[in-house]
């Protein structure tokens, strides 16, 4: 009779220091995390059932509780939320209060995605809220054909904005860690929809697309156009630059690899005819 007394002493013991140790925090893996709104937490108070339930943090940071009403947890350790609702049921309705305080359900945050991507839109934060610029660009499967890919920009939650190319995004800018709020914007190439016109002694006159890259020089151009015809003198090949005329020689310059002839959207081509 004596042991069954001095065993159920001892887990009377036991229990209490359990109990102590929940009054003053929660599990230890929850025990630093900042509660934030639309978090689900979960109370538990020993002997206590009616009070014991689970409420969502409001965006004001506040929770509401059986008797206490209304406590600012927001931004609170769950440790220190834990203590500060244990001290107002000590203050006024409970004797040395044993409770347990616990995330039930984290709240979902996001980033955002937007513009020529393959699939714009928020993408959910980790709980462990480590998610980084690489990882973004991947989960909306990269970008599309139309995309700027030197001007990816980063528009933080804090106001800051910082650009990117995506060659540095497949290195070590990469690594770049986001949080939630932040914006990724990826912009449309300039030259989307721009282009030049080849005229003249070329067998496929007409308009031609300006690359998405924005480089495009007069021998590729008039490779575009089908090249030169057999009546096309290449000496006299002029280049309308709103309202500025230059006339070059095409021989020469298609035989200087290092130095080619840019053009720019809107430009007129035309290739004159031989003289004979």
């Amino acid at each position: 009779m004596k042991n069954s007394l001095r065993l159920a002493g001892l887990l009377q013991l036991i229990l209490c220091f359990v109990l102590s140790v929940a009054a003053h925090g929660t599990d230890k893996d929850d025990d630093g995390y900042i509660l934030r709104p639309n978090d689900t937490i979960s109370l538990a108070v020993y002997q206590e059932t009616d009070l014991s339930v689970s409420v969502r943090i409001l965006k004001t940071g506040e929770a509401s509780f059986p008797l206490i009403g209304s406590v600012e947890v927001g931004g609170l350790s769950v440790a220190a939320a834990a203590a500060k609702i244990r001290d107002l049921y000590a203050k006024d309705y409970l004797v040395d209060p044993k409770l347990t305080l616990s995330v039930f359900e984290y709240a979902t945050e996001f980033i955002s995605v937007i513009g020529a991507v393959k699939v714009p839109g928020q993408i959910p934060m980790p709980v462990s809220g480590h998610l980084d610029l690489a990882s973004a660009m991947a989960t909306v499967g990269g970008l599309l054909e139309t995309a700027d890919a030197d001007s990816i920009q980063l528009v933080r939650a804090s106001g800051t904005t910082a650009t990117f190319s995506m060659d540095s995004i497949q290195g070590t800018s990469g690594r770049v860690q986001l949080a939630a709020g932040d914006r990724i914007i990826v912009n449309q190439s300039a030259f989307v929809g721009k282009s030049i016109t080849v005229l003249g002694q070329v067998h496929k006159p007409g308009p031609v697309p300006f690359p998405i890259k924005g480089k495009l020089d007069l021998v590729n151009a008039i490779a575009f156009a089908g090249g030169l015809t057999d009546l096309a003198n290449p000496k006299k090949v002029s280049i309308n630059r709103k309202g500025t005329v230059t006339v070059v020689d095409f021989k020469v310059i298609s035989q200087r690899g290092d130095r080619p002839f840019l053009l720019q959207p809107e430009d007129v081509i035309t290739v004159a005819e031989r003289l004979f």
